[in-house]
């Protein structure tokens, strides 16, 4: 089975998709179900994994199918509706009122489009209940969540049903050792 990634309309073939998956460490943790629904989501909105544009972790025994932030925002221009945009943040961590405000501009609409996403309803945490590390950049973290959102809401003929981001996910992480990866083996 052949699947379409979306840039420069690239065919990949399912093996292939299963050998970067294997190359990641994946393929022996994910079942069988996993590894088709994580196929089928790739290939139904032209995600590349390769890119980063799709991938997916397993945890206490879940899956879960997580879509890079960058891809909003290119799915959003590859559009040609996109008239610029900007994010900012106001307020603070230690009194809860840190949240970030993406303001979106669209050519084929009069006023922008504003969303905004507060810290405190997205902040991760380990079991312990500290802030995990990535979290603790609270204001690039909280960023990406607004952007992630505002994207997907303002142009959600284009982005609408796709995964979340990983900022996004409301879950109770661990801090993890990460290996570093001396080279990824070619599977295109």
């Amino acid at each position: 089975k052949q699947i379409k990634i979306m840039e420069n309309q690239i065919v990949v073939s399912e093996q292939k998709l299963i050998g970067y998956l294997d190359v990641m460490g994946l393929a022996a943790q994910l079942t069988e179900k996993e590894k088709n629904q994580f196929l089928e989501i790739a290939g139904g909105f032209g995600l590349n994994p390769f890119k980063r544009e799709i991938y997916c972790s397993k945890y206490n025994g879940q899956m879960t199918i997580i879509v890079g932030y960058e891809t909003y925002i290119k799915r959003a221009e590859r559009s040609g509706q996109l008239d610029g945009w900007k994010v900012r943040t106001e307020g603070k961590t230690e009194d809860g009122s840190l949240k970030a405000i993406i303001t979106i501009y669209r050519k084929d609409r009069k006023m922008p489009f504003i969303h905004e996403v507060y810290y405190s309803e997205y902040v991760q945490k380990t079991g312990a209940g500290a802030v995990n590390k990535f979290w603790q950049k609270a204001h690039t973290m909280i960023k990406k969540v607004a952007m992630s959102q505002g994207f997907r809401l303002c142009f959600n003929d284009e982005l609408g049903g796709m995964p979340y981001t990983k900022e996004e996910l409301d879950t109770i992480t661990e801090d993890h050792v990460f290996e570093e990866v001396k080279e990824i083996p070619s599977v295109l």
